[in-house]
């Protein structure tokens, strides 16, 4: 890993990623919720001018790698019309130099991303690492605590190699009486933030939410269109991040 300095600080953003949004496979009835109220992504640091520090690229280009499952995969999608990928055409006009790896494995949770941070994130050598994991762990009834702990590690493997990291959170579609169990998993995320001091990316999904001409059949995962609404926010926010070379 070349060496730089790593800087990173947090980004306050709105609610959070639907957990079934980013499985392989899932039952919507696991998932009872409202809709949610409209997501805005706060990235203004006029008050807080420090809030937000560039990150320097190591080379010539800036490289990010999104690790997760498969709405970072696209699943049921043309490779180019991935999450990914769409970022990265975003993202070029201003920053040409920008190299987005797709390291979503479909169906991965936070033990299957751990497990290959070393081929999907380190040997990358990137700048930025945005981590989108978690939605599978809920899904398929595993302890919160081992999916805190997982992506706990991540984190700290990404700050010990100096690569920037950027949480993307989930949050649950139910109220914390009616499923006392997402919400522990919604927790996790802020926590980790706060806890590593590293950028918290939250309502992902949120604008195609309840949106079937946005979503595939499976009422799940979103159609290339919906990523595309997804992705301009979030490249928004990965913005400010980057510095001009």
């Amino acid at each position: 890993m070349k060496s730089r300095t790593r800087k990173f600080l947090p980004i306050i953003t709105s609610i959070g990623l639907l957990f079934a949004a980013a499985c392989g496979s899932a039952d919507p009835g696991l998932i009872d919720a409202p809709e949610p109220a409209a997501s805005t992504h706060d990235t203004d640091t006029e008050e807080n001018p420090d809030e937000l520090t560039s990150i320097a690229p190591q080379g010539d280009a800036y490289t990010i790698v999104m690790l997760g499952d498969s709405l970072t995969a696209g699943f049921g999608l043309p490779q180019a019309q991935a999450l990914p990928e769409q970022l990265e055409r975003l993202l070029e006009p201003e920053y040409p130099n920008v190299d987005l790896v797709n390291a979503g494995v479909s169906g991965d949770t936070s033990a299957g991303g751990l497990a290959r941070y070393d081929w999907s994130v380190a040997s990358a050598q990137p700048d930025l690492l945005v981590i989108a994991l978690g939605a599978n762990d809920y899904l398929s009834g595993l302890d919160p605590a081992q999916t805190r702990d997982n992506l706990a590690e991540i984190i700290e493997r990404g700050l010990a190699d100096e690569v920037a990291v950027l949480l993307v959170s989930l949050s649950a579609r139910s109220t914390a009486a009616d499923d006392p169990r997402a919400a522990t998993f919604a927790n996790i995320y802020p926590e980790l933030a706060e806890a590593y001091d590293v950028a918290l990316y939250e309502g992902l999904v949120d604008p195609i939410y309840n949106k079937p001409e946005l979503l595939m059949p499976d009422g799940l995962h979103p159609t290339a269109a919906g990523v595309e609404v997804i992705a301009a926010p979030l490249a928004e926010a990965i913005t400010p991040l980057l510095s001009a070379n």
